[in-house]
């Protein structure tokens, strides 16, 4: 991976590797960040699954992601569960995890297929695939494969 990551500054509430995968598994949803061809930030919320070191999610055939994707495929994801302000503490309770990797367009059908199914388990369990062929290909997958993890957490 091109690019310097930070060492995390309080590693006294630093998770695990294992903890941080277990909440990318856990997260109903995270958030995207890409960079332009001009380098301006876009940050969206997204839906996925974790899936053999590979975060997966799904969207439109074309979009602003989709464009800062094609122009840097270096992205981070990051997702938080558990969170609660304790104002008597003046703190938050939370579990997080970014994701730091690289994003790629899911060309394959068969793969794509594949994905989708995946991403249905994980979001709507027990409803059986019903996408057929047109809507398969009117579907753009991407996955993202974690190169660096890191998670935190205060309890």
């Amino acid at each position: 991976m091109n690019g310097k990551i930070r060492e995390m500054r309080r590693k006294d509430r630093a998770m695990t590797r294992e903890e941080a995968e277990a909440l990318l598994h856990e997260a109903d949803f995270g958030f995207l960040a890409t960079v332009d061809e001009t380098g301006q930030p876009y940050c969206v919320p997204l839906n996925h699954v974790y899936k053999d070191g590979y975060i997966v999610f799904h969207c439109a055939l074309e979009g602003a992601k989709l464009d800062n994707i094609r122009a840097n495929p270096r992205v981070s994801y990051g997702v938080c569960t558990e969170h609660e302000v304790v104002p008597e503490n003046i703190s938050t309770r939370y579990k997080s995890a970014i994701a730091f990797g690289t994003a790629e367009i899911v060309e394959s059908p068969e793969l794509r297929k594949e994905l989708l199914v995946a991403l249905l388990e994980r979001l709507a369990p027990g409803q059986g695939f019903r996408c057929g062929g047109a809507t398969i290909e009117n579907t753009c997958v991407v996955r993202i494969k974690v190169e660096v993890l890191t998670g935190k957490k205060r309890e």
